[in-house]
């Protein structure tokens, strides 16, 4: 048998194949779907797998800044975010082996909030550290070149 360890939460998704590029999957009991551009094989009706885990990326950035800023005592009002990931496709199409599928992404992160640049930069810090999609994407090898400024 195995081990559990304690501090373990488990999620679990279910998921089918709806077409060649659209998945459906179940995450609790909230419908996620995948699709591709029509370029792709899709119908182009939702986002596609890495623009959602891209999306992750930025749920996850203010779920985790949300709790982060209140163990920091900072009040913050507002979060907007933008985001490009750098796809080197080389590596899906076989044209070379690659250490990541994303060896940049960009995260802007503009924050309504009165704090000082030095807490403003204690937050990315810290959220960094704590985000679990951060952590997976920068020890998979991505260079996360991040800007957090005041609105």
């Amino acid at each position: 048998m195995a081990h559990v360890m304690p501090d373990l939460f488990k999620i679990d998704v279910k998921g089918h194949s709806v077409t060649s590029a659209r998945t459906e999957m179940v995450a609790r009991h909230n419908l996620v779907a995948t699709d591709e551009p029509p370029e792709r094989g899709g119908t182009d009706l939702y986002a596609s797998p890495l623009e959602t885990m891209l999306s992750s990326f930025l749920g996850c950035t203010n779920v985790i800044a949300n709790y982060c800023a209140g163990l920091l005592r900072m009040k913050v009002r507002d979060m907007q975010f933008d985001l490009t990931g750098h796809f080197d496709t080389r590596g899906v199409f076989g044209k070379a082996e690659i250490g990541t599928p994303f060896p940049v992404i960009e995260l802007k992160v503009v924050l309504d909030t009165d704090a000082s640049d030095e807490d403003i930069e204690k937050l990315r810090g810290l959220v960094a550290e704590k985000c679990p999609v951060s952590v997976i994407l920068r020890r998979a090898g991505c260079d996360i070149q991040e800007t957090w400024v005041r609105k």
